[in-house]
């Protein structure tokens, strides 16, 4: 059963590849001019830079059966915090100030669901509201500007003509991959989410394991926030907004499920480049930029509804 579900994971992301390959195909013959160019690639790495942190910690999450519809609100909490500071202190501080804080709330997230068993949705939702009301309340209306240039080059910088920002992304999402199959914990993920009570018999610390997987996915939002906030030099409290939809989708697109048990992080990271080269043509093409929720939605959809089809299949072959 290993070995079919390996397969399955492995054909999910040998279609990924097919699928963006033929996007980029199409779209270059298209628009060879305005698609296939340097700055429209650069512009679309450094877009999704942010959606892929979010959808690697939103891909745990899922593996574990859950979801978290908070990350958009911890994404503006850590902005405001760790701007807020960085007018005062060392960016490290500043820095540290915003993934505490992220990983804080997502250990209040993992211990909601996993002590008081509340369902994930209705826990990270209630979270949402209420780190988000704390947001506007926080700066009353106002940014948080005035940030020193030691913090705004921790994402505005290039490294080798590459943007930090893009590095420090890409370096995550490959180290979180690699991680997911080595580590005892995240290996533990998958059996959690396939069956809590079959985790626990096993032995597994299954509430623990939840915990972590919350935890790591707000502190990746924290992240999220401290590198907006650098890259466009100020705390907001409207950063965030929707951006739980966009890495659910890519997530799922990358062949999570929500019922959890399964999930793969470079599929992951394909999806997050659908998502984003996706919504590039659409503006392309004269479309409006607000439209982007809309398609995610839309790309949510039709992912949720394919990897019903998917599971209906497997069952019906005896694979699940």
């Amino acid at each position: 059963m290993a070995v079919k579900h390996s397969l399955l994971k492995n054909n999910r992301v040998i279609t990924l590849v097919m699928i963006n390959i033929t996007i980029v195909v199409l779209m270059s013959t298209i628009k060879p001019v305005t698609f296939f160019t340097v700055s429209n690639f650069s512009g679309i790495f450094t877009s999704l830079a942010f959606d892929m942190l979010l959808s690697v910690g939103m891909t745990l999450v899922l593996m574990l059966g859950g979801v978290d519809l908070s990350i958009g609100a911890v994404v503006a909490m850590s902005s405001i915090i760790s701007a807020t500071i960085a007018r005062t202190y060392p960016a490290p501080i500043a820095v540290a100030a915003g993934l505490a804080m992220g990983a804080l709330i997502g250990f209040i997230n993992g211990f909601l669901v996993s002590k008081a068993k509340l369902a994930p949705f209705i826990a990270t939702l209630g979270i949402q509201t209420f780190v988000r009301g704390v947001c506007y309340v926080k700066t009353a209306g106002y940014l948080i500007s005035g940030l020193p240039p030691s913090f705004l080059n921790i994402s505005r910088g290039k490294l080798f003509g590459i943007p930090i920002l893009v590095i420090i992304s890409l370096s995550i999402m490959f180290v979180m991959g690699f991680l997911l199959s080595r580590l005892k914990v995240f290996r533990q993920m998958y059996l959690t989410g396939t069956s809590f009570k079959a985790a626990y018999i096993s032995g597994i610390p299954a509430d623990r394991v939840k915990i972590t997987g919350y935890i790591i996915c707000s502190t990746l939002a924290g992240l999220t926030g401290v590198l907006m906030a650098s890259r466009y030099g100020m705390g907001n409290a409207q950063y965030g907004g929707g951006f739980e939809m966009r890495a659910i989708a890519a997530a799922v697109i990358g062949g999570a499920v929500m019922a959890g048990g399964e999930g793969n992080i470079f599929g992951t990271a394909l999806g997050v480049f659908i998502v984003a080269v996706v919504n590039n043509v659409f503006i392309m093409f004269n479309g409006s930029p607000e439209w982007q929720y809309a398609i995610s939605g839309i790309m949510l959809v039709i992912a949720l509804y394919i990897d019903t089809l998917r599971s209906k299949r497997a069952m019906q072959k005896g694979l699940l």
